[in-house]
């Protein structure tokens, strides 16, 4: 059974909705409550029940209740579980349709750790299922600690203090294992000071990776079978980071920070996480072959990496402490990052004049990208030498297939986001399941750029429609021939690529 979260509203289909999208995750059990007097019941109910063994059961790991409902009752329910001991501790989260300023300030004076919009969005029911893990760990912790000092008290002194630090370094060890590599967290046990933990400015290495069309992909599978992919590939990833050094700050849904540098300083951060995004970009085979076993879609990721200073440190509140990285590095690495493809490692030219060890560079670009002042010249990142010695393997299936038939592209271009009304038109020449070469019509004159996403819709010289809302993004553009690498595709598009090419092995 996974963690109870107690949501709090008088709005059944409100409730109904979050009950269904907090569950969707398999790992937390959403419990609604309508009323005051329903969390009134509930928590005498279960005392009555508890009382012999002196434990409360299935106490929530976190509670979220509605804005709306709680300003109505002049905050009645608000105020009547923090009089609660039982609840003593729990994360109060609120929810609310509209956020501002004096909203915020007011549900903070009330207790909350986070507010929330509602209906709940993919991060912020990450955001709960982390919060209520670390409120449990943090639970259970105490508990091992009162226990400790209870043993303190019925023996020796010094051989207490002994074992009180063993089992510290062991739990340390089980809980933040997870996040350092044992290097690292070995390097924090001896050295406190040198791990810096506590917030400060330094230079740091930012790698972001995600994983491309993961949206669309997830919406054909169970919640079941999409947390059980991403479980797979961030126990596929972590072995490439934690080799090289790198810490984990956060899974944002289908992606990955990570940072090189911190808490313990390298010389050699940026040349770490090259080398290790190419190793998740290997590693991404394994990944598929265990989609190919279990019937899932297969699945590539793109890689930015980009350096620059940062804060780096505990973030948050006295009730929840979060180790976080914060700077306009984080920001530019997720831009570079959105200019990737599956496949692909995208380094900024900055950061590569910070390595030694030798390189090699299939392409560069220049983007210019919302949010940043000056242009960024990025790099694409084959292999790193030296004493990494490791490469991007060549993928699989992707040999381009001409096509001797009338296909003609309908390409709307996308920017900020926004697919635009002009239609450009080209005509499809070759293509695989990732790429697509298409010879332009001489008459266009948008602007097309390297880097840009375009929606797609074809058609064959009857008009009739072959297979539509594809996406892509301009690679290359050379002697009036665009070269795309496709972002999403369908159904439609598989079945069309399968007669084409069914017909060409006849």
């Amino acid at each position: 059974m996974g963690r109870n979260i107690w949501v709090i509203g008088n709005d059944r289909q409100e409730m109904i909705e979050a009950q269904r999208r907090i569950n969707s995750t398999g790992g937390m059990r959403a419990v609604c409550k309508l009323s005051l007097k329903a969390v009134q019941r509930s928590i005498e109910e279960r005392r009555l029940v508890e009382k012999a063994s002196q434990e409360w059961r299935e106490a929530p790991s976190l509670i979220v209740v509605d804005y709306g409902m709680s300003q109505k009752e002049d905050f009645a329910t608000v105020s009547y579980i923090k009089k609660q001991k039982d609840l003593a501790g729990v994360p109060l989260f609120f929810m609310t349709e509209a956020r501002t300023k004096q909203l915020d300030r007011e549900c903070y004076s009330w207790g909350a750790t986070v507010v929330l919009h509602k209906p709940f969005s993919r991060e912020g029911i990450m955001r709960i299922e982390q919060t209520a893990w670390q409120h449990d760990v943090t639970k259970n912790y105490e508990k091992l600690l009162v226990q400790q000092a209870n043993h303190l008290r019925e023996q020796e002194e010094i051989v207490k203090l002994n074992r009180q630090l063993e089992a510290r370094n062991s739990l340390l060890r089980q809980v933040f294992g997870q996040y350092f590599s044992d290097d690292i967290f070995n390097e924090i046990l001896e050295h406190p000071e040198g791990a810096a933990i506590g917030g400060k400015k330094r230079e740091l290495t930012v790698m972001m990776a995600d994983l491309r069309g993961f949206t669309s992909i997830s919406e054909g599978l169970s919640p079941e079978k999409v947390t059980d992919v991403l479980n797979y590939f961030f126990q596929c990833m972590l072995p490439a980071l934690t080799e090289h050094k790198g810490t984990v700050i956060e899974y944002l849904g289908d992606s990955i920070l990570a940072v090189f540098g911190a808490p313990i300083a390298s010389e050699h951060q940026t040349e770490n996480a090259i080398a290790a995004a190419i190793k998740m970009q290997n590693n991404m085979e394994q990944v598929n072959e265990y989609c190919t076993r279990n019937g899932y879609p297969l699945m590539e990721i793109g890689i930015a990496i980009h350096r620059g200073e940062a804060f780096i440190g505990n973030v948050g509140s006295e009730q929840l402490m979060r180790y976080n990285v914060i700077g306009s590095v984080v920001n530019e690495c997720s831009r570079i990052e959105s200019f990737s493809v599956g496949g692909q490692v995208l380094a900024s030219r900055d950061c590569l004049s910070h390595i030694n060890a030798p390189v090699e560079i299939s392409s560069q670009q220049e983007i210019q990208a919302k949010g940043m002042q000056y242009p960024i010249t990025v790099c694409e990142i084959r292999s790193i030498r030296g004493s990494y010695n490791c490469q991007i393997r060549e993928q699989r299936n992707d040999v381009l297939h001409l096509v001797d038939r009338w296909v003609l592209f309908n390409m709307y271009p996308i920017e900020g986001k926004l697919i635009q009304d002009i239609c450009v038109t080209g005509r499809l020449c070759r293509f695989s399941y990732k790429r697509a070469v298409v010879q332009m019509d001489e008459k266009e004159e948008y602007d097309l750029r390297i880097g840009m996403d375009v929606e797609i819709f074809a058609a064959g010289d009857d008009g009739r429609a072959l297979f539509t809302e594809i996406y892509a993004k301009i690679v290359e553009i050379k002697d009036g021939f665009l070269t795309l690498r496709f972002t999403h595709v369908n159904r439609s598009f598989r079945s069309f690529a399968g007669q084409i090419w069914e017909k060409q092995e006849e």
